[in-house]
């Protein structure tokens, strides 16, 4: 994965307003991928994520 498909996926986490459209996302990366993005963000923009996953439940 390079940078640009890094920046792509990292714009589309952050523009994620629901569970299903994160699992979308999911579903076109890989664990691996998505986890080294996710690391790189910020605290509070981690936490807007994981709330937003935890509609799912």
């Amino acid at each position: 994965m390079d940078k640009e498909d890094m920046a792509k996926l990292k714009t589309a986490m952050l523009e994620a307003a629901t569970a299903a459209h994160l699992a979308a996302i999911i579903l076109d990366y890989t664990h691996q991928e998505i986890m080294i993005v996710f690391q790189e963000l910020e605290a509070e923009q981690q936490n807007r994520i994981k709330t937003v996953w935890k509609t799912v439940s």
